[in-house]
């Protein structure tokens, strides 16, 4: 382990977690919150006491053992999230008339992060003009079937008809692969001329959710490869010994502990205190009734792990 002030710590659970446990009598990759001393923060029945010192630890099914740092449990230092999946972002493109003689022009500027998380923006010009005659809905499917036939656009979007006079694009779930790959979602604007002066744009806003699998997978990947160290994330460990849990398919419960450190007194800059970031993460279905308990979800009404 490097130094562990402000570091990121990862925990990614597919089995119940039962706070009665410690580390000897537990299944593998099951969630503890044990005191310092080792023995059980919680018996599942009460949240754990306020500053108290703990830390949470997780052993595989090799024995190998995981551990964050000790750190003085506050309950309002935590916080949690319930699996919401993720919703893609739909524009509706209105009124799209058929008036004959008439150029027609759409422009998309995809704004998501790509390549790198470079930031940059990416445009696709799209136009058409009508003849002399024109017939209902031609429009409309022209540039529908230009949207969809451009071979980059087409991977970002998808263009479908609305009703009789309308057309949507919505985003699409990108490539990922862990490390590789971040797990982003497409974000656009459309801007349109020589459409109805009414023709309107109605844009309903990506929903990010919480904890999917490909999301999941890369809080551990970036954890475990730093080993802790913040000037080290984005290296992945080189130890095939340790193992990933999270699992692309998989959707999960999180919990995030955000607490300050009480040694190391300071950061790696020499200043300031030092912080831990904890998550916890179940995977949807494996019972977390305890780990509510311990953390005090249930006195807020919450059931983030039930």
């Amino acid at each position: 382990m490097f130094k562990t002030d402000n570091s990121l710590h990862v925990f990614v659970s597919n089995v119940d977690s039962d706070m009665s446990e410690v580390i000897s009598d537990s299944s593998d990759n099951q969630i503890l919150i044990l005191k310092k001393d080792g023995t059980a923060a919680s018996a599942g029945s009460a949240v754990i006491a306020e500053d108290e010192e703990v830390y949470v630890a997780m052993k595989d099914a090799d024995g190998n053992v995981r551990r964050s740092p000790v750190f003085k449990f506050k309950k309002a230092n935590v916080k949690g999230l319930s699996f919401a999946a993720r919703t893609e972002q739909t524009t509706t493109l209105d009124l799209c008339d058929d008036t004959p003689n008439t150029r027609y022009t759409m422009r998309i500027n995809f704004k998501h992060n790509t390549e790198l998380f470079s930031n940059q923006s990416d445009q696709y010009f799209f136009e058409y003009t009508t003849g002399d005659t024109v017939t209902a809905g031609e429009v409309m499917a022209k540039f529908v079937a230009k949207v969809n036939a451009q071979e980059s656009c087409k991977d970002k979007v998808t263009a479908a008809a609305d009703g009789t006079d309308g057309m949507t694009l919505i985003g699409k779930v990108q490539d990922w692969s862990l490390g590789l790959h971040a797990y982003t979602m497409v974000l656009f604007d459309v801007t349109i001329d020589g459409f109805a002066s009414t023709a309107t744009n109605v844009v309903t806003g990506a929903v990010h959710g919480s904890g999917a699998g490909e999301e999941v997978a890369e809080l551990e990947w970036f954890g475990v490869g730093a080993s802790g160290a913040p000037y080290r994330q984005g290296i992945p460990s080189n130890n095939h010994l340790i193992s990933l849990n999270a699992v692309r398919a998989s959707e999960y419960d999180i919990a995030v502990i955000d607490t300050p450190l009480e040694d190391p007194k300071y950061a790696v800059a020499g200043a300031g205190a030092g912080r831990c970031q904890i998550v916890l993460a179940v995977a949807v279905g494996a019972t977390g009734a305890e780990l509510d308990e311990a953390l005090g979800f249930t006195d807020d009404s919450l059931d983030i792990f039930s």
